[in-house]
């Protein structure tokens, strides 16, 4: 997984911890890690410390859900950017093979 600088030059704190996060990521991905078990580190992590965070934060009517809603639209977001790109030609081939299938009946 690639860990990409923004478009801006200066990038948030948190991008740039986010960056570190996903270079030790890729660390123990090339120590043969399990991607399953990598993301669920992650998550567990994020969600640690996103809860000692809601309670040292100043603002007495924070909504809990706010960090659950931003976490779904960053996976959101990378979901779309990780998706494999099927190629052109795939559906075309899935359709031969559907029609020969249909014709050997």
């Amino acid at each position: 997984m690639t860990s990409k600088p923004t478009d801006t030059p200066q990038q948030t704190i948190g991008v740039e911890i986010a960056n570190q996060i996903i270079d030790l990521a890729n660390t123990h991905l090339e120590q043969g890690a399990s991607t399953s078990d990598i993301a669920s580190g992650l998550r567990h992590a994020a969600a640690n410390f996103t809860a000692y965070e809601f309670f040292q934060s100043d603002e007495p009517s924070k909504d809990p859900n706010t960090p659950v809603e931003e976490f779904i639209s960053f996976f959101e977001n990378y979901l779309s950017i990780h998706k494999p790109k099927e190629a052109p030609a795939q559906g075309l081939m899935q359709l031969v093979e559907q029609a020969k299938n249909e014709v050997s009946k």
